[in-house]
């Protein structure tokens, strides 16, 4: 997932939630190739062990929430057929086939990667490079 295969509107509304904090990074093959590596880059805490890998449409599905609704109220962000669009441009980003993806929570566990009372977000790898978008609350 190079750069130029994120269009600048998708970018720009990614970045611009109105939540506490927004981290998105995107990096080209070769320059982050663990889950770690790639939060470390975007200046979140590597989780270790504890990424917890999810499906593809999952991925897009978790990724679509985040744009949708606020951690703490779930205060709407934008519109849910914005947040769907943008999900899916990042997800197929990483490639039509492969691509691992993976989070810090499911539904019965979290772990945090940022000193804020809650925080979320999707770490994609593939062969054409790896992406990070991320979400913070305060409740």
């Amino acid at each position: 997932m190079t750069a130029p295969r994120l269009r600048d509107d998708v970018l720009r509304f990614m970045q611009s939630l109105t939540t506490e904090q927004v981290w998105l990074t995107v990096l080209g093959p070769g320059e982050a190739e663990t889950y770690d590596a790639i939060a470390g880059a975007a200046g979140i805490e590597p989780l270790g062990k504890a990424w917890i890998e999810i499906e593809r449409s999952d991925a897009q599905q978790m990724l679509a929430s985040l744009l949708h609704r606020g951690l703490a109220y779930r205060a709407e962000l934008m519109p849910a057929h914005r947040a769907a669009w943008l999900a899916g441009e990042f997800v197929s980003a990483s490639g039509v086939y492969g691509g691992r993806f993976a989070t810090n929570s499911d539904s019965s566990s979290w772990t945090p990667a940022t000193h804020y009372t809650m925080d979320r977000g999707l770490v994609v790898i593939n062969e054409l490079g790896s992406g990070l978008f991320w979400v913070a609350d305060e409740d």
